[in-house]
């Protein structure tokens, strides 16, 4: 059973080997919370009241979601094969426009968050309002929280 891997710091400070912790390799975070059927369910509430908003289309949540899993390598749900490829090609112009807006700020917070400029949020309030920015932005931050669960669940973190 592996709840996660990390790497084991020696007395030096030196990195040392991948020490395993409990679980199961390869499932998700929150299948791995069935240990706790408490906090997996309130995980889950958590969750779904990201997305629980009136300013930002259930279908603009999909597209980030799937384009921050695509980022990390993950597999994308939710969204069609052929709009899966055209995230993967960052050909954003397909897009409605207030969902290049989202795209362009879910693009930038797995690894480039302190990048996302002022008009960039700017634009996103323009789209979706000052509640639905909180609302996105807040979304972003937790998919990419999720998908970075998900790959520690999967061992892929060392």
């Amino acid at each position: 059973m592996v709840i996660g891997h990390f790497t084991a710091i020696d007395t030096h400070g030196c990195l040392g080997s991948n020490v395993s912790l409990l679980g199961t390799d390869g499932e998700s975070f929150i299948e791995a919370l069935a240990l706790r059927p408490a906090l997996q369910t309130k995980y889950a509430a958590f969750l779904d009241a990201i997305e629980s908003s009136d300013a930002v289309p259930e279908r603009v949540f999909g597209l980030c979601r799937a384009r921050i899993a695509q980022i990390h390598g993950q597999q994308v749900h939710g969204i069609s094969a052929e709009e899966a490829t055209t995230l993967q090609s960052q050909r954003l112009d397909t897009f409605e426009l207030s969902e290049q807006t989202a795209l362009i700020a879910a693009e930038k917070i797995p690894y480039q968050h302190h990048f996302l400029e002022d008009e960039e949020v700017e634009a996103i309030k323009r789209a979706f309002g000052d509640a639905g920015c909180v609302s996105l932005l807040t979304a972003l931050a937790f998919f990419d929280v999720s998908c970075r669960l998900n790959a520690t669940m999967a061992g892929e973190v060392g």
